[in-house]
């Protein structure tokens, strides 16, 4: 009998060392090193057994510390790379074989990447061929564009942050009400993550999380949401603690039929934690 495996996901964290060369004119510089043993770490303090390493924007295109972490690590994680829009083919392949299941497009406070270009176009048809998705980092009043554009190429889109909405309230955002219309799609995905990256205090980053699981419930379903710790909370390393995660963690699990969703089924079939996902 075929045994299905279970487990919890952390659907969005970081590994980097402080020593590795970081790219000119990133945003900021992170205050310390967040290796893989502390991350590991991480994820037992909060009962996950699985987790997904995103590049962060300061390491650029070399993705060589998510890429030996995730070797390292085994089968317990999944890596999404930032890459140039020239790689080739058969460099792709060798990250899929590696465990990267997406690209990330970082553009929260940089120029929007020219997605209609021929570079970009050939881009987007390689990362159709490996049936990847495209993971948008960015604000909420810039979703619109990049998503339709995702969307015409028939690609799977997944949304940091909740979007990144600019209000504290979930209703009073346009971008996210316009999120929440795509959530419609079939196509779009949403993390429920870093909810301090848009109210930093902490009642209100349990408030709005609060607020807008609900209307995300109800627009995407919960085969379309999952939750990220967003390990280690760069730029916000000293207000964020365990105790601060564990509330927000809490709040999904007192469902007992919505947490498994949003814990495991759903990121484990788009990270391809289960291999049955096409």
């Amino acid at each position: 009998m075929h045994q299905v495996v279970t487990g919890r996901i952390d659907s969005h964290a970081h590994v980097f060392n402080l020593a590795l060369p970081m790219v000119a004119g990133r945003r900021y510089t992170p205050a310390q090193s967040a290796p893989l043993e502390n991350y590991l770490a991480h994820l037992h303090g909060l009962g996950c057994t699985h987790g997904v390493l995103i590049q962060p924007s300061f390491l650029g295109c070399d993705n060589s510390f998510m890429l030996q972490a995730i070797a390292q690590a085994g089968p317990r994680l999944r890596g999404v790379a930032c890459v140039d829009p020239t790689i080739t083919l058969p460099e792709l392949q060798a990250m899929d074989r590696a465990g990267i299941v997406g690209i990330r497009l970082n553009v929260i406070d940089g120029t929007q990447p020219q997605l209609q270009s021929a570079l970009w176009q050939n881009l987007l048809d390689k990362i159709k061929s490996l049936n990847w998705h495209v993971e948008l980092h960015c604000r909420s009043n810039k979703l619109d564009t990049m998503i339709t554009t995702l969307l015409k190429h028939q690609i799977r889109v997944v949304v940091d942050h909740f979007g990144r909405p600019a209000d504290g309230v979930p209703a009073r955002d346009n971008g996210f009400q316009r999120l929440l219309q795509w959530g419609h799609s079939g196509m779009v995905w949403c993390k429920l993550s870093a909810v301090y990256r848009i109210s930093a205090a902490a009642a209100d980053g349990h408030k709005f999380f609060a607020a807008a699981i609900p209307l995300l419930l109800e627009n995407f379903g919960s085969h379309r949401l999952m939750w990220g710790s967003d390990w280690p909370h760069t730029q916000y390393e000293q207000q964020i603690n365990p105790e601060y995660l564990a509330t927000q963690l809490n709040m999904l699990l007192q469902d007992k039929q919505l947490a498994p969703a949003l814990l495991w089924d759903t990121p484990a079939k788009l990270f391809r934690f289960i291999q049955n996902f096409v």
